[in-house]
């Protein structure tokens, strides 16, 4: 199958998923079989043509390109008989990514009938509300309440007190912003000094998540790009090396 020119930006998507979702539909792509070859080719294609890449909307992009390539990667590799039986991931290295991509494409369907219902919503026009006549109390006549009356309405009451209540969910803020990152690593690195160089591991704290790794290797790359550091690798899997680079310039912009 011939892949399409991809001629969009980062801009024009929501997320990773909502363009990896893209690219399937366009190629009429079964999203339970997907061609990982093809798909990925595609999807680090478009990341290389973006002329401007904004790193902090393009982190999860290219966690989700690391992503493709593991499962690519696992798709090459024979199978191991050692380690087959006591292996608990999925058999097919994609139905992970395809699990999500269905619940994304379920979010996608709500959210267009949302849309729908709105643009509906915003046809109709409302009835100035009508103020009430001030109610007058009216005494009861005798006989019409009784105790055992009284007595429903006060447990039904409590009752709908005692009701379980919904639960409440704290969605957590992001905890790794890139200029902060960019700050955390330049005070770091010009406190030990020129000409000491640190292994990337000791940027990140003991237990880093994703989002810290990606956001550390993006603010190292700004950083290079400013000439306020220099990096080191001997090799394509020894490890990187990140050292302070006192430059006119970097002194400038480092406050």
């Amino acid at each position: 199958m011939t892949a399409l020119p991809l001629t969009f930006s980062v801009q024009d998507y929501t997320g990773p998923l909502d363009l990896l979702l893209h690219l399937i539909r366009q190629q009429k792509i079964d999203i339970y079989d997907i061609p990982i070859a093809q798909i990925t080719s595609q999807y680090l294609d478009f990341i290389h043509h973006q002329e401007v890449l904004v790193l902090d909307s393009a982190g999860d992009y290219l966690v989700l390109a690391s992503t493709l390539m593991a499962i690519k990667s696992k798709m090459l590799l024979p199978d191991n008989p050692l380690t087959a039986a006591d292996d608990e991931e999925p058999d097919d290295p994609r139905e992970n990514l395809v699990n999500q991509l269905l619940v994304y494409e379920s979010y996608q369907k709500v959210a267009g009938i949302l849309r729908d219902m709105a643009a509906d919503r915003a046809k109709c026009y409302d009835r100035e509300p009508q103020t009430p006549p001030a109610a007058t109390a009216q005494p009861l006549a005798p006989g019409l309440l009784t105790i055992d009356a009284l007595r429903l309405t006060m447990e039904r009451i409590w009752q709908r007190q005692r009701a379980p209540r919904m639960p409440r969910r704290t969605i957590p803020l992001e905890k790794h912003v890139l200029a902060t990152q960019m700050k955390r690593i330049s005070s770091f690195l010009q406190n030990l000094g020129p000409h000491r160089p640190v292994s990337f591991g000791r940027l990140l704290s003991d237990a880093p998540t994703v989002d810290e790794v990606v956001t550390t290797f993006l603010a190292v790359l700004e950083l290079l790009k400013d000439a306020t550091v220099a990096c080191t690798q001997e090799s394509f899997a020894a490890p990187l090396y990140v050292e302070w680079r006192p430059t006119e310039t970097a002194k400038g912009m480092i406050s």
